[in-house]
Formats: C-alpha cells, sequence, structure tokens
C-alpha cells in the first residue's frame, strides 16, 4: 500500500470576498502575500503534485492543513474541488492548519469543517461529540486526524491540541480496531523545534511533548504534519515523524524549500520506506528514498 502526504497548499482566492472581509488579521496576511509569498505558491504546482501521485498509485492521500492562505471560503471551496478531481472524499485524510483558522470568525462559522468535510471526515465510529480526532482505517493502518490550528493574534501562528483532544487521542488510540493496527497521527503543527530563537514560541506545537508521551505509550509508529515548508524526518525510539513541507512551492531560494510530497510505502502492515519526491524543472522527481532503519 501507498499512502501520499501533502502540505501547505496555500490555495488563494479571493473570489466573492468583500472589502469587510479583510478588516481583521487578514490584513498582516495580505501584506505577507505581496511581500512575495503568492509568487512561491502556485496552483499549477499543486495540480501536477495531485497528479504524480495518481500515476503513482497512491492508495491514500493525507493532507496536513494550510488548504487556504486567508480561510476565505472561495479558498476552501477551490482547493476542495482540485482535491477530488484526482482524489474521492473517502480516499483522504484531511486536517486543518493555522491558515484554516486565520480569523475568529472562520473558526465561528465552523469554514474549514463545512467546506471540506462533505460527510463525517473518519471511517471509524469511535464514539466521540467532537470532529477530532477522527479515524481513517485503510487495510492495515489506522489514520487519527488531530487539529492544532486555532485562531491566534496577528503574528502568531503556534498551534495547540488542548488536554480534551489528548485525553480522546488515548481513549481512540485503545479502540480495538486502531490498537490492532499501524497506527498513523496527521497534524498541522510540527513536532520538534527547528530555530533556536525566542520567535520559535509563536509557532509551535504548545504541547507536543504530551503529544510525543502519548504516542510513545501506546505504539504509535508515525507522526505526519506541515508547517515549516521543509523536508525532515526523526525518530523517537520506534516513533517516526515526518514533514511533507509545502507540495506548491515553485520558486526557492533553498533547496530544501522546493516544492515537496512524501510518499509511504507500507507492506503487511508496516511502514518500509519514505519517498520525498521534489518539485524541479516543472515536473516532481524522486529526491530522497529512506528506509525507516537509516531515519535517525
Amino acid at each position: 500500500m501507498i499512502i501520499g502526504h501533502i502540505s501547505d497548499i496555500h490555495w488563494l482566492d479571493i473570489e466573492g470576498s468583500h472589502f469587510r472581509d479583510f478588516l481583521n488579521k487578514r490584513i498582516s496576511g495580505g501584506i505577507n502575500l505581496l511581500a512575495g509569498r503568492a509568487k512561491k505558491h502556485s496552483k499549477a504546482t499543486m495540480r501536477c503534485a495531485l497528479d504524480t501521485l495518481k500515476t503513482l498509485n497512491c492508495d491514500h492521500l493525507i493532507v496536513t492543513g494550510d488548504l487556504s492562505n486567508l480561510a476565505l471560503p472561495g479558498e476552501l471551496r477551490a482547493v476542495k474541488k482540485e482535491l477530488n478531481n484526482v482524489f474521492r472524499d473517502e480516499e483522504m485524510t484531511i486536517v486543518p492548519g493555522n491558515h484554516d483558522y486565520y480569523t475568529r470568525e472562520s473558526l465561528k462559522n465552523r469554514r474549514f469543517e463545512k467546506l471540506i468535510y462533505t460527510s463525517s471526515p473518519g471511517n471509524l465510529d469511535v464514539g466521540l461529540s467532537q470532529t477530532w480526532p477522527f479515524v481513517n482505517i485503510v487495510q492495515d493502518v489506522a489514520i487519527i486526524g488531530l487539529n492544532s490550528a486555532q485562531p491566534r493574534p496577528w503574528f502568531v501562528a503556534a498551534g495547540k491540541l488542548g488536554n480534551r483532544q489528548l485525553h480522546d487521542l488515548e481513549s481512540v488510540l485503545h479502540h480495538p480496531e486502531v490498537s490492532c493496527r499501524t497506527k498513523i497521527i496527521a497534524l498541522h503543527h510540527h513536532i520538534f523545534q527547528v530555530v533556536m530563537t525566542p520567535g520559535e514560541s509563536l509557532r509551535n506545537l504548545e504541547d507536543r511533548n504530551e503529544l510525543l508521551r502519548i504516542c510513545q505509550e501506546n505504539g504509535v509508529a508515525m507522526i505526519v504534519h506541515g508547517h515549516n515548508h521543509d523536508f525532515t524526518q526523526k525518530r523517537v525510539g520506534d516513533l517516526i515523524v515526518s514533514e511533507a513541507g509545502s507540495c506548491s512551492v515553485c520558486t526557492f531560494k533553498r533547496d530544501n524549500r522546493a516544492g515537496k510530497f512524501n510518499l509511504y510505502r507500507i507492506d503487511a502492515g508496516q511502514i518500509k520506506k519514505i519517498e520525498t519526491w521534489r518539485f524541479e524543472n516543472d515536473q516532481f522527481k524522486l529526491w530522497q528514498s529512506k528506509d525507516l532503519s537509516e531515519i535517525v
């Protein structure tokens, strides 16, 4: 079985928006777009990633957030349509990123849930009244979706799962249909500190240590995430933490910031290999392939 992993699409679409929609944190987001982000992210590159994943016979696709730029309705509708042009709802696990909850208004209106999830996001009833965690059973694998995103003040992109979601995660991991399978957790925010500056606290996952504890105590095989637009794979004991980066980046100054996606090759319920595919010369090419034993 092959599981694909993309992240940080940052689809920009202001069609149907009004001036009043930008009288909030979107002002800072708009400045960021004018400063260069809009040129870095390409819809054509994202489409190329999806088409390549389909050509590679991807059985299931994980999307770890930041589907949109500004959590506008037009963005979420458009990006969902693009995803569904290649993958059916039941072939995807999608979780939100901080850009998908960009404003308190987007949270209040449950915009992400209404426009991205046309039905329950998971195919296993785990008996919870909240949307997250949810579980998708894909053959011998249980994919657990979490929500680390929440509206934040201007210039803050940090994430948090919260006590309720972490408590429910432990319950989900003990579910008989989950505990007997290879467990993969999907969320947006990164687990390991990436910059040694005070600014890291403005963009990290606040309760990452508690998440790591729960995963290690309950035999989770892998955590997958996005947020940094980078490629990383790290090991904590038997747990692998894997980042997909951004699948829509078309212009970049550093090689590790190029557009990319991951493939997880799974045999008999065991994750055997991680492949990173990188965008260059208008196509995605295999850039790196690692057996799990090579990850430190």
